[in-house]
């Protein structure tokens, strides 16, 4: 950290906001939007809050078996993400759900 400010991803580690993940076969929002910042930065166009709720919007669409396209569709058309964005928080649900298995 130069000058007292983080430089790059979400920081939660380097912060302290958060130093163990989830449980594994649980989902956590707030988590996946801090995948999100770590991979888009400032470009996900999106706070924090708004990508968690995107998350769980999408962690819901997953479980009824929408595919990845019409998800992130879904993200942008009824939830007003990001293009872009969508589609990351789709690979970042995607990318926590394999990691923590809730498939």
């Amino acid at each position: 950290m130069a000058g007292g400010r983080h430089w790059g991803g979400s920081g939660d580690y380097v912060e302290g906001e958060r130093v163990f993940a989830p449980p594994h076969g649980s989902f956590d929002p707030d988590w996946v939007a801090g995948l999100v910042l770590d991979r888009l930065g400032p470009a996900a166009g999106a706070p924090r809050t708004v990508l968690a709720a995107a998350a769980l919007a999408d962690a819901g669409r997953r479980a009824a078996g929408t595919g990845a396209d019409g998800r992130a569709s879904a993200l942008t058309e009824h939830d007003a993400v990001p293009a872009g964005t969508a589609r990351e928080v789709v690979r970042a649900v995607d990318d926590f759900a394999a990691a923590y298995s809730l498939d």
